[in-house]
């Protein structure tokens, strides 16, 4: 059987790329974050679709609900990375529950990065994805991002505004009562390296040109090395996959 995909790939196949293209057309930190905003708006609005297909209102409840990843059981990460889990906790509730603050300590994307030399390409994910997903979600929402780990940070610290939620830790699909997603919310990890590496690889050569397909085939070629040709050759079938339709 194949290997199943993981955080761990979906982050070093960001960090990879990240790193091939700083290497091949210097600082262009910008060109990193611009792909990281579309990535995330992507996946909003595919879990808006989603949402007001089952009839549910755009809400900060329905994002979390309509979140499209499961973390790994630490088993099924790499060896030696058994502890690598995310710990999240609602540390903050603001006057009737309009705001809630979450604060992280433990990530797989921080613990990728840190063991394979990439923090300073990682933190331009940190530093925008969660406003691109709630973004993409419903524009008028928002997320504060406060510190990342991978910025040098103890912990990511967040604040999501409006986040009436019923219950103060209810972060899993479908425990929101009222918002009942469905199986097929949480994509597999195999599709989000696929997502992430075609919006990348786009982004990056409109960006770039030549130089920017040069740097996706060589961050791509790292992942095929650390993980084998087969892996690479899954992301790569997800090329032609229109991202912003429902799967199926």
């Amino acid at each position: 059987m194949p290997e199943s995909f993981t955080e761990v790939h979906h982050a070093l196949l960001f960090g990879w790329i990240g790193r091939a293209v700083i290497e091949a057309a210097g600082d262009e930190a910008r060109t990193m974050r611009i792909a990281v905003i579309r990535y995330g708006q992507e996946r909003g609005r595919r879990m808006a679709l989603r949402a007001r297909a089952n009839g549910h209102a755009l809400s900060m409840a329905a994002y979390f609900a309509y979140g499209e990843w499961v973390a790994s059981p630490p088993d099924a990460l790499p060896p030696g990375c058994s502890k690598w889990t995310q710990q999240a906790q609602w540390v903050e509730e603001a006057p009737h529950a309009r705001e809630r603050s979450e604060r992280i300590t433990r990530c797989p994307w921080f613990e990728a990065w840190k063991a394979n030399g990439l923090l300073a390409v990682g933190q331009l994910y940190c530093q925008e994805i969660d406003a691109a997903l709630v973004s993409g979600f419903n524009p008028d929402l928002a997320v504060d991002v406060l510190t990342t780990l991978s910025s040098g940070a103890a912990a990511c610290e967040f604040v999501f505004h409006d986040a009436a939620l019923a219950q103060a830790g209810r972060l899993t699909a479908g425990q929101e009562p009222g918002i009942q997603p469905g199986q097929g919310a949480a994509m597999p990890w195999e599709y989000h390296a696929g997502h992430l590496f075609a919006t990348l690889e786009k982004v990056i050569v409109a960006q770039l040109g030549d130089a920017g397909r040069a740097a996706a085939r060589a961050g791509l070629a790292e992942f095929a090395r650390h993980f084998g040709e087969a892996a690479a050759e899954r992301v790569l079938a997800y090329r032609g996959v229109d991202f912003e339709r429902l799967p199926g």
